[in-house]
């Protein structure tokens, strides 16, 4: 990120090839369309670029920072119209397969991918240890792309309900990142 603030345009190479799978399989999730999905990961990647001086390390890493803006884009771009209907995916498909979206392929690097698959096994095993409750609101939420507002009304909840789910949620899974895997979480 220090590099990116300097204009270092082969630190955003190096972070784009690091990040973008998992931020294009955001973008293409909540959007739906491969077209729209492309487009917004690169207005996220830009932003990056142009606001990197704007990076907090005491507030976070910089995979967090990315996830924060790619949550935003997609919530603003869902918001501003891009969604054509509301919609409720179940928690599982059918299948019983895990809504944790899939980085997209061809990445040319086959150790970031690695990397990648086992952050994303982490995060499966923490979502399992929250209650029903907790990783519905969770899920909607980060996954589907719906405000807290939209999973209040989805799930027929009070809007605080939603915001104490969410929010126990998050520090569950945290507290059990910690647990399982220490200091390698924050990587």
């Amino acid at each position: 990120m220090e590099a990116m603030a300097d204009r270092d345009s082969e630190a955003l190479a190096a972070f784009y090839d690091r990040h973008h799978g998992i931020v294009h399989a955001w973008c293409r999730r909540a959007l739906r369309d491969a077209a729209a999905a492309e487009e917004l990961l690169e207005d996220i990647f830009w932003e990056i670029w142009r606001r990197a001086d704007r990076y907090d390390a005491a507030r976070g890493e910089p995979l967090a920072y990315l996830l924060t803006i790619t949550r935003s884009r997609i919530l603003d771009r869902l918001r501003a119209g891009t969604r054509q209907q509301q919609r409720v995916i179940p928690l599982e498909d059918p299948s019983g397969a895990s809504r944790i979206p899939e980085p997209a392929s061809g990445s040319p690097d086959p150790f970031a991918d690695a990397v990648t698959a086992e952050r994303r096994e982490r995060i499966r095993r923490a979502m399992q240890l929250l209650d029903d409750r907790q990783r519905t609101a969770v899920e909607m939420s980060f996954y589907d792309g719906l405000s807290h507002g939209e999973i209040a009304q989805s799930l027929n909840l009070p809007l605080g309900t939603i915001k104490t789910h969410i929010r126990q949620g998050l520090i569950r899974i945290r507290t059990a990142l910690l647990e399982l895997y220490g200091a390698e979480v924050s990587s």
